[in-house]
């Protein structure tokens, strides 16, 4: 199925030249050759039209505020726009000024169906804070009809001809083609598009241009449109200037999101993913200069995708503490890795299980500090107090083995047992395991715990190891021991002394 979705930005002048202007200058208008060039509703409301001149406006509005058009600047913006899209397809083109067409025809699979690659594409408009008109339709040039028109409500269409129905009563000036014939289609009483399809094509082919018949018949998709495709440049470098200053993280973290979906999309379209990002604070300049704070997120999971990157710098912008307002917000990437294709087959592998659990790891190392989340580091020593030690859980840049992470969710003391020598994988270890062996009462030649007497049920297991460490060599005796209750637990017996020791208890 051949599907576009097209982008219109009724507002892209005002967007580009006052962010946030419902808001922060509702009284606004941008000026071309000294006429106006696009106003915002405030000033419609006052008498402002398009074409009038600039005396004229601040006759009518004396307070409203008044910026010559930047081209530049509405480039810029578009791109923004079009870096954070890609995410989405990279067939993504430049209609016109202000409309943007996404060729989604394979993209559909991948965000399932039509409605949901919909509402993606929306919630990352709204994300963005972009004033958009979206329509989708089997053409390109019928896509942007639908996104332009205001007579339905309904602009979507999946087949051709229920998109020949939405296209039929629509007011043929919407063709920019028609704009120069429009005096002499409304004297023969042509209003419609489907009465211009009606025309004889000899006759509208000899009294108008090529391009208008062009055009209708490539909104109807009796031929293809062709596009120049937008290529995502080879660097990452966005910077987004606030409008006030910011003096808190929330504020932070909201307008840092809107860079972080532009980096996806740029890592989608060059198939990449990236493990470490720095985001660049910048405070005030001039006699209150100082250098800008930087945020370091570090993954130990390479990402590419929005909601891996928000959820830990959410965590890591939660416990920091901003020496100064910012201004604004720059993120720069300049290597990244290549990203391995998925896997087809109907059930997850299990090599791709601890990926959620580094990801977990990220979030914790952000909430609670690299140094306080701890994994097992088993060692070679047959005492069980010393066969593990904790270490800090390796970031992106270390290359733990793949079962670490199961050994730190195991607990500490499952993950000592898991690190006794190979050479006994058929004796029992308990679950829980002390740091120290305790020391047992005795009675009747019985070991006592709380008062109970154990009776021992399995063993004995001898150890004979350590001779090189400080304390000396080490003589023990295991045995598995159970009270009147049924509760098991792990002791042992020093050979060079009568004296009973609690290793752990089973579960």
């Amino acid at each position: 199925m051949h599907l576009w979705i097209s982008i219109y930005l009724p507002t892209h002048s005002l967007d580009a030249l006052f962010p946030h202007w419902p808001i922060n200058t509702p009284l606004a208008a941008v000026l071309r050759q000294e006429k106006v060039w696009a106003c915002t509703s405030a000033a419609q409301a006052l008498g402002v039209r398009v074409g009038m001149r600039r005396s004229s406006v601040l006759g009518l509005a004396p307070r409203i505020v008044l910026r010559n058009d930047d081209p530049r600047a509405e480039q810029h913006y578009l791109q923004q726009i079009a870096l954070s899209l890609l995410q989405y397809t990279p067939c993504l083109a430049f209609f016109d000024p202000h409309t943007l067409v996404l060729d989604v025809s394979a993209s559909l699979r991948l965000f399932n169906g039509p409605r949901a690659l919909w509402r993606r594409l929306a919630s990352t408009l709204h994300a963005l804070e972009t004033h958009a008109c979206l329509g989708m339709a089997p053409t390109a040039r019928g896509a942007c009809l639908l996104a332009r028109q205001t007579h339905s409500r309904r602009r979507r269409v999946l087949r051709h001809v229920s998109l020949q129905r939405l296209l039929d009563p629509l007011p043929a000036g919407l063709l920019p083609a028609t704009q120069t014939y429009a005096e002499w289609l409304q004297g023969i009483g042509c209003q419609t598009l489907g009465q211009l399809r009606q025309l004889p094509r000899k006759g509208l082919q000899q009294r108008s241009e090529p391009a208008l018949v062009q055009t209708l018949d490539a909104a109807y998709g009796a031929v293809d449109d062709y596009f120049n495709w937008f290529e995502a440049p080879d660097r990452f470098s966005q910077r987004h200037d606030l409008l006030e200053r910011i003096e808190y993280t929330p504020a932070v973290f909201h307008a840092a999101t809107r860079l972080i979906e532009q980096l996806c999309g740029w890592l989608q379209a060059k198939h990449g993913t990236v493990t470490t990002l720095c985001f660049g604070l910048h405070h005030e300049k001039g006699r209150h200069a100082r250098p800008p704070t930087l945020v370091n997120l570090k993954l130990s999971e390479p990402a590419w995708q929005p909601g891996h990157f928000e959820i830990v710098l959410g965590e890591q912008l939660r416990s920091l503490s901003l020496p100064a307002p910012v201004i604004a917000i720059e993120l720069e990437v300049a290597a990244i890795e290549a990203r391995q294709g998925l896997s087809q087959s109907l059930f997850i592998e299990p090599a791709q299980w601890p990926s959620q659990e580094r990801r977990l790891f990220d979030i914790l190392r952000a909430r609670l500090g690299a140094e306080n989340v701890l994994h097992a580091h088993p060692l070679a020593d047959y005492r069980p107090e010393r066969a593990n030690r904790w270490e800090s859980v390796p970031g992106p840049s270390s290359h733990a083995p793949a079962n670490r992470a199961e050994h730190a969710l195991s607990g500490k003391a499952g993950t000592l047992s898991s690190g006794m020598p190979p050479q006994l994988p058929d004796c029992a270890r308990p679950f829980w395991l002390l740091p120290e062996p305790l020391a047992l009462e005795t009675r009747n030649n019985h070991p006592v715990y709380k008062g109970a007497s154990l009776r021992l049920v399995q063993g004995p297991e001898r150890i004979e190891t350590g001779w090189w460490d400080e304390p000396g060599q080490e003589l023990r005796d295991y045995f598995i021991a159970q009270d009147a209750g049924a509760a098991r637990y792990w002791i042992y017996q020093d050979r060079r002394s009568p004296g009973w020791f609690l290793q752990g208890f089973f579960a």
